[in-house]
Formats: C-alpha cells, structure tokens, sequence
C-alpha cells in the first residue's frame, strides 16, 4: 500500500513557526522546507533522486525561481531523465532560469577542491542570480566527486559548515545529493552532520537544531546591513524580518548599537578570515603573498556582490566619535594592516612596517572603487601598484 504524503514541516518548535511567517516554506520530499535552506539528500540509486528532485526542480520554475545544476558526466546525461515531462527545458535556459554547471566548472576548479574558492564561486553564482531579478536560485549539486579519489575532498565538512552558515537569512537553496550506493559510509555521515535537514529515504526530516531567536535576529541583521547599510537599517525591519516580538528582540539586544557589535563580530561580516582563507588555497600552501591577497579580495567581492566592507561601510555611517562600534572598527583595521605586515615580513622584505600602509591603502580603495563600479578592475588595478611598491622581492 503506498504512503500517503505527510504534510510535515521540518521544524516544529514555534520560533520556527514565527520564521516561516517570513520566509515562504519550500515542497520537498512530501514535507516543507522552512528557513533552513541547506539539505543534505541521500540517495538509495537514481530512482529515488529523480522522484525526489525532479518535482522540486519543477516547481521552482513555476515560481520563476532559477534552477542551478552541478553535475558531473553520469548527472549530465541522466538530465532529461531527471526533469518532469512538460519542462521545456531549452526556453528555460533562454529565460536563464535554467543552468547546468559540470564539476570542472565549480567543485573541481583548478583540478582540486578548495573549499573557500568553491564558497565564494557559489556566491557569486546565487548573487549573480538575484541580481538578474530571480527571487532565489534552487540549487543542487551531485556530490560523486567527493569520493576520496580527488585532492583536497577532506575539505568537504569545511565547505558544508561554512556554506551552512552563509545561507541563512536567505531565500537560496542549496541541496548536496549523495549516492549511498557508492558513497563511503564516513563522509555520509559527515555530511549529514552539517546539514540543518535531510532527505533519507525519499522523506524530508530535521537533523539540526532550530535557529535560536537571537540567530534569526542577528541573520536578518547581516543580510539588511550589508545590502541598505547600518544608519538605512530600523530596527522595526529587522524585527519585521526575523519574525521575532519587539520583546524578545530587546532581550537579546538592548540597543541597535549593541546589534551593531554582534554583526561586526560575526564571522560573516570579518571577511579578512575569508580572504587570508582563500589567500592560502590560491598559493597552495606555500606562503601567502600580496598578490594572492588581490586576487582572494577579487573573488570576495563577486561573491559577496559588491557589498564591500562592513567595517569601513559602517565607520563612514556612524555619527560621532564616541559610538561604541568604533573601537571595533579601528581593532579589525589595525587588525588588516598586522596582517599584511606579517605576510612582507615572511616574504623577506627589508621594511614591512612601512610599506603595510600603503598597502593597506591601496587594498581600501580597491575596495571602494570596486563597490562603487560594481566591478573587480580596480582590485587588479591596486594589484599591480602593491607590485611595484614591493619591488623584485615579490
């Protein structure tokens, strides 16, 4: 006898609730997908993914929602297969409403995975979409590549973890589909671990803990802050957008200045980790340079579209001396120039301390030019400056 489809939202509690009063829930594997948008799918065989997936891809483009697709040469050729009948596939793709990206072009970049070169790219793919008027991008990715046959794969629980932390707040989807039939038992289960929802056995089920209020809270705050600005930014809208009481709102945060502290604390918000992040990958290890710190400061800005500094934006909206996120920013931008200094010094040149500055100059305008153009030119324009301050020793 054939199940019926339970009508199932994955998270029960009722700050869960208050959330999807915000977010409109997704259909999913016979339940609904709430706020929580990064879904580990495990799969008994394509069958199983096909009766899964294909309805969801099928419905995001009814909802004009873009579809992203990251396969490799099975995926690619099983793609008919996996789509509904119906689906004009061709007049999508016209639309832009429907791309198929290999593994070579995402995961496999260069020939390795490099988890925060494969973060920043999605990014800037989800970005590039709601730039182009789509409300959200439903995304999935077949995850074979992750076998252990490829280098740098032991980076996969990085890669989830951080990619876990950048969805939330947004309308994105992103699904990781495993083959259990030939993934290793250790790295089903490491992905299941960093995935807030499953799909196991064809059903959607919660394998994380709900967002706590002051997590939703501070979401919101990340999202309107980096793309309206701290002083354009209410706190009646970022109430609105967590779905949270004034109450439980002031509980948490006192003040706006105080909601100010926590975003610029927020691993999100701090991009210089990503970038000295990305900086390593780029030179594989063997010591960051400046060049490698343009060219990781590129990629950020792309992915994170053009939003530029939260600590720069943030001390150029602040009214007075006093306010108390100040110190904050002078700390993360004493913080930055440290950074460059220890990466001359490493580099054997004669006088990191004074040409940190004007590094450091360089890579703040780089970042305000290219905010300003919507364009990463100026980056590389900064790139080649940096490289004649430094001379032969780079």
């Amino acid at each position: 006898m054939p199940k019926r489809p339970r009508e199932t939202v994955v998270d029960t509690s009722a700050t869960a609730a208050a959330d999807r009063r915000s977010t409109p829930s997704i259909p999913l594997a016979g339940g609904s997908l709430g706020p929580r948008r990064h879904v580990c799918a495990l799969f008994a065989g394509p069958d199983e993914a096909d009766a899964v997936l294909g309805p969801f891809i099928a419905d995001g483009l009814r909802q004009g929602q873009r579809i992203l697709l990251l396969v490799g040469p099975v995926e690619h050729d099983g793609i008919d297969r996996l789509l509904p009948e119906g689906i004009d596939v061709d007049k999508a793709t016209e639309k832009g409403l429907f791309e198929v990206a290999s593994w070579q072009e995402t995961y496999l970049r260069g020939g390795a995975f490099q988890p925060m070169g494969m973060l920043l790219h999605l990014q800037k793919r989800l970005n590039q979409s709601r730039w182009r008027g789509f409300p959200a991008t439903r995304a999935i990715g077949f995850m074979e590549w992750a076998l252990g046959l490829v280098d740098g794969a032991a980076a996969l629980t990085i890669y989830e973890r951080d990619l876990d932390l950048v969805l939330r707040g947004g309308a994105d989807v992103v699904i990781c589909a495993y083959d259990l039939s030939r993934q290793p038992a250790g790295i089903v289960v490491e992905a299941q671990a960093t995935h807030p929802v499953s799909v196991i056995r064809g059903e959607l089920v919660s394998t994380g803990t709900s967002i706590s209020p002051r997590d939703r809270i501070l979401d919101a705050a990340s999202v309107l802050f980096s793309r309206q600005g701290v002083a354009q930014t209410g706190v009646d809208a970022v109430i609105d957008s967590a779905a949270v009481a004034k109450a439980t709102f002031y509980r948490h945060f006192p003040s706006k200045s105080q909601l100010v502290l926590a975003w610029l604390a927020d691993t999100r918000t701090r991009w210089l980790d990503r970038v000295r992040r990305r900086a390593e990958e780029i030179t594989g290890g063997s010591g960051v340079t400046i060049p490698a710190v343009f060219q990781a400061l590129g990629e950020w800005l792309e992915a994170e579209d053009f939003q530029g500094c939260g600590f720069r934006n943030t001390a150029a909206e602040l009214v007075g001396p006093d306010h108390p996120a100040r110190r904050l920013v002078g700390d993360y931008l004493a913080e930055e120039r440290a950074f460059l200094t220890e990466i001359l010094a490493s580099s054997g040149h004669p006088d990191p301390d004074r040409l940190a500055g004007p590094i450091q100059t360089l890579l703040s305008g780089a970042i305000s030019l290219s905010v300003a153009r919507r364009d990463a030119g100026p980056v590389q324009d900064a790139r080649r400056a940096a490289l004649g301050l430094l001379g032969p020793v780079n």
